[in-house]
């Protein structure tokens, strides 16, 4: 029996409370003068259930500072990693004679630590470091911070609920005194709060924040300088149907994944567009022309409750393509064409799951015996992109 189209059964929608929060980042440092290597370290690291932001700081520039801040950073993650809380990281670091880390004379390397758990439960660990500024609702906030000397270190602490719109950021040190100026903590959160009165991402905000910082001191700097931008907004999600499941049985399994997605909703092939026009009880219906034409990707068709219909392969390859040179969405090409909004869909994602159907066409095969359909070996492809630009991106093949 055909399936009743757009039921409620296929229209999943989250509540309010259950909108997960991903925290955008950004971040640059600056060597200071007569370096080519910073002597500061960033570590990120997210997940549907946590994100982790490190910065570390040596006060000795050059390459044996930055060994020092990465060693430092990368000791926190991977203990962040294992389970460890913040402040017993924090403590563990300070007393480096801890057997997992050989950090020579790194007791003077400055951290700030940040821990989110369940979208939202925020854990703050500052060791000597910059205080975070913390921008909500349009206002610079305050947050309660403990101070405890630990082996004779100083360390500030706190715990917070992140909410949908905060900005945060980290700056080192040497940020605080370009060429001379007054510039203290204060007025950079002024700047921050300022800026976010714009709506900008966490790029944009990192960017601004160097653009100033090099206005201020057009010269090379005297100390090392790193700025992380982050913003709090819902998960981005996206959903692809690619391909026939290998059993027709299946059709309605892949449809009902497709729509049970709440953000972005993709189909990527003729004849899956086919099967879920079908099963949906909808009409497929060709887009316009768009102005730079369809002379490298096949047309765009219309489908009730999806997103983007696009051609299979080719398209799914073209996307790729387009995203070689493509730091952000904004980097696309302005093209109406299907590739490129396919890019754009996907490079807009936080969180993106690939249903791919694994029907063979013997013409589009990708193994002599004709048993590996092509398009896995494209998606596999397009996956491994995504996930190296930090993507959380999951495959189910049908």
């Amino acid at each position: 029996m055909g399936l009743i189209p757009m039921t409620s059964a296929f229209v999943i929608r989250h509540s309010p409370s259950a909108i997960r929060l991903w925290i955008e980042t950004a971040h640059q440092s600056l060597p200071r003068a007569g370096e080519e290597v910073c002597g500061e370290a960033v570590r990120t690291f997210q997940t549907e259930e946590c994100f982790y932001a490190i910065l570390a700081s040596s006060p000795q520039g050059g390459t044996e500072g930055a060994a020092r801040a990465a060693a430092t950073a990368g000791g926190a993650l991977e203990m962040l990693q294992a389970g460890g809380a913040p402040d017993g990281v924090a403590e563990t670091l300070i007393s480096i004679r801890n057997s997992l880390f050989v950090i020579r004379n790194s007791t003077d390397v400055t951290f700030s630590i940040l821990q989110v758990l369940g979208g939202d439960q925020a854990h703050l660990v500052e060791c000597e470091t910059m205080p975070l500024c913390l921008i909500r609702g349009g206002e610079v906030a305050f947050l309660p911070l403990n101070e405890e000397v630990v082996r004779g270190r100083l360390l500030r602490e706190c715990r917070f609920r992140l909410q949908d719109g905060d900005y945060m950021v980290m700056v080192s040190q040497g940020y605080l005194r370009p060429r001379g100026w007054g510039w203290g903590w204060g007025d950079i959160a002024v700047a921050v709060r300022r800026w976010t009165d714009t709506g900008c991402d966490a790029g944009e905000l990192m960017g601004a924040l160097m653009r100033t910082y090099r206005r201020l001191n057009p010269e090379a700097p005297r100390q090392d300088v790193t700025v992380v931008a982050m913003h709090a907004r819902p998960v981005r999600t996206a959903t692809v149907w690619t391909g026939p499941p290998a059993d027709p049985a299946q059709d309605e399994v892949a449809l009902r994944k497709l729509m049970a997605e709440p953000g972005t909703r993709v189909i990527c092939g003729d004849t899956t567009a086919q099967i879920a026009a079908r099963l949906l009880g909808g009409d497929l219906e060709l887009e316009p022309r768009p102005e730079d034409g369809w002379a490298e990707v096949p047309p765009v068709s219309r489908l009730e409750g999806v997103d983007l219909v696009t051609e299979g392969l080719v398209t799914l390859g073209k996307a790729r393509e387009r995203m070689v040179e493509a730091k952000r969405v904004r980097d696309l090409p302005r093209r109406g064409d299907g590739a490129t909004r396919l890019a754009r869909a996907l490079l807009a994602a936080d969180r993106i799951h690939c249903i791919v159907g694994l029907a063979v066409n013997p013409a589009q095969a990708a193994d002599a015996a004709r048993t590996v359909p092509l398009r896995r070996a494209v998606v596999e492809g397009l996956v491994h992109d995504l996930r190296a630009r930090g993507r959380l991106v999951s495959v189910e093949y049908l």
